[in-house]
């Protein structure tokens, strides 16, 4: 069965997926004086147990979910991998959820999380890939600070990812775009980065913003970044 014949029987709830919800959700706990309604909660650990049939670890992140069609689609096309979502809307992260749990989905889950309250419960270098794609933007340079991908979140997923591990980044904004080379150039000696034009560089299942990008024929832009390890730093696998 197809991610859009499974997402038929499971009607969003409310009238339309709201894109953005409450700035200060977008902020680390560190930063907020009070802590506002709907926060995620915080997490120190994870018991796998309670996550996956399985009990072990996820291979792949996918970090900011949406209403999931990607995570949905990996999880069927490796179903021997684990993979852990992150989604900052509760009503989302709740809905997706719902439908993993109830369709039986053993491989894939779902957490309410931010991020940038740090990924501490994931042992170093067990990550094959992390997937990043079509984030909420915040384009403007005063809301820079509600941004998922920075310095210290790129240092913490070289501290997850295996050696030759890869972060697959997209976005439809040349702004963010440019954002993003600039972040992975400025830690040339932790990643090789490539921009990635053909679709055979790129082989995964679209999510639901990119088939809308394609529908309306807007360019979108999209990167690979590859941990180096002391054995490969000059040279990569692209």
């Amino acid at each position: 069965m197809s991610y859009e014949e499974i997402v038929k029987k499971y009607p969003y709830p409310g009238k339309r997926h709201r894109h953005h919800i409450s700035a200060s959700i977008y902020l680390p706990i560190t930063q907020l004086k009070v802590l506002p309604r709907n926060y995620p909660p915080a997490l120190e650990k994870v018991e796998w147990s309670e996550l996956f049939s399985n009990g072990v670890p996820p291979k792949f992140l996918d970090i900011g979910t949406g209403k999931g069609k990607f995570l949905i689609e990996m999880a069927f096309r490796y179903p021997e991998k684990n993979i852990l979502g992150f989604e900052i809307k509760r009503t989302t992260a709740e809905w997706l959820q719902n439908i993993i749990s109830t369709e039986g989905i053993p491989n894939a889950y779902v957490l309410w999380y931010n991020v940038l309250n740090g990924l501490e419960f994931i042992y170093p270098e067990t990550i094959e890939k992390i997937f990043y794609l079509f984030p909420d933007p915040w384009p403007k340079a005063r809301h820079s600070k509600r941004r998922v991908l920075t310095l210290e979140t790129l240092n913490e997923f070289h501290r997850l990812l295996i050696q030759g591990g890869r972060i697959y980044i997209s976005t439809d904004i040349v702004e963010i775009h440019r954002y993003h080379i600039e972040l992975l150039e400025s830690l040339s000696n932790k990643f090789y980065l490539k921009e990635i034009e053909t679709s055979s560089d790129w082989d995964l299942p679209k999510t639901n913003k990119q088939v809308s990008c394609e529908r309306r024929k807007k360019a979108y832009f999209l990167i690979l970044a590859e941990k180096l390890g002391e054995t490969n730093k000059s040279n990569n696998s692209f």
